[in-house]
């Protein structure tokens, strides 16, 4: 009997998302693993898809999602360290390696179906063996370790590899989304002491108890101008997790001069200029991305899975209580994108 490998697929831009039954893979390519998925997140990634902001998608068709969790059905040939049955993180972020990875794809009706090396919007996902993460028997916490997929690891990698940090460093995170809330379990586990969250949503600021050296305040454009009058060059460190463009440039200022680093790590529009002060620059004020030496890669898994045990309560927290499913895919798209949900979770 032909195993049901239902899927999300992206087929036109600023369209929703079709659900179409793909052939279940029968063969399993070199270098890859066939995963039996258990749940998926959703991030802005997916809507930057959808929408266009990303620029033309020149693999369309193809299947969608970055972060998952699932079990792995089938091994194919050149993949070591796994077994069938392992629980396992799928995630768009590479392990580090120097082999490339031949694409792959999928058949739907004969019709070619893309996949990116990884995808977790579907039942049955052939995985790269370089985006896939054995998951710890004492990490008990499945549903949970979705976010091990994308939202902890760029988190942890901007504030733990491109940052200087200690316990007193005064921090500013911009956008309390899953990169946000990601960014502030990772300052908790490092127990910092004077962490500042804004958000323009009251919802995504009343989620987590509140708790001493972590202010949670509602910004807006009534008072924005306001705090950053009360806040100049008053930030070691600022995460901005918006992609807002005119959020970047209006609050560059707000880091301490000669310390003060600004972490990019929301998705601005492809190809967007910001227009900043060259005296902030001149007076030691650095800005970069999530991503530093050695580019987009894992460079601790293990790290990040402390992390989220750790802080499990707060991640309990954080996602909805109720689980989705794929055949409401789009319904559950339109209520993220509108800020109804923090961070879906679909479970197969």
């Amino acid at each position: 009997m032909n195993k049901k490998n239902s899927a999300a697929i992206l087929n036109k831009q600023k369209n929703d998302l079709l659900i179409v039954n793909l052939d279940y893979p029968s063969h399993v390519p070199k270098d890859y693993v066939l995963v039996k998925m258990k749940f998926s997140g959703i991030c802005h990634t997916q809507l930057n898809e959808i929408n266009g902001i990303l620029g033309k998608d020149r693999f369309i068709p193809h299947c969608i999602g970055h972060e998952g969790v699932g079990e792995i059905v089938t091994i194919g040939l050149g993949v070591k360290n796994f077994k069938i049955g392992d629980k396992v993180v799928v995630s768009w972020i590479k392990k580090k390696q120097s082999k490339k990875i031949l694409p792959t794809f999928y058949n739907s009706n004969s019709k070619k179906i893309n996949t990116g090396g990884c995808n977790t919007l579907l039942n049955y996902s052939l995985v790269s063996k370089d985006r896939v993460y054995k998951i710890n028997k004492k990490n008990k916490y499945l549903r949970e370790s979705i976010l091990l997929g994308c939202a902890l690891p760029t988190a942890s990698n901007a504030i733990l590899n491109n940052s200087s940090i200690n316990k007193k460093s005064k921090i500013l995170i911009m956008g309390m989304g899953g990169l946000g809330y990601a960014s502030l379990l990772v300052l908790n586990y490092l127990k910092c002491k004077d962490v500042t969250c804004i958000d323009n949503n009251i919802k995504k600021l009343n989620l987590l108890k509140k708790r001493k050296g972590v202010r949670f305040q509602l910004i807006n454009n009534n008072n924005l101008k306001n705090f950053i009058k009360l806040n100049n060059k008053n930030f070691d460190l600022i995460i901005d997790c918006t992609g807002s463009k005119k959020l970047i440039e209006k609050t560059f200022s707000l880091c301490r001069p000669f310390i003060g680093k600004f972490i990019i790590i929301g998705n601005t529009r492809l190809n967007e200029k910001i227009s900043l002060n060259a005296w902030d620059f001149i007076s030691g004020k650095t800005l970069t991305g999530a991503w530093g030496n050695g580019g987009t890669i894992m460079k601790n898994f293990k790290i990040n899975e402390k992390i989220l045990i750790n802080q499990i309560n707060n991640i309990k927290r954080i996602l909805p209580n109720k689980n989705y499913v794929l055949k409401d895919i789009n319904k559950v798209i339109k209520q993220f994108k509108d800020g109804k949900i923090l961070r879906p979770v679909v479970k197969f």
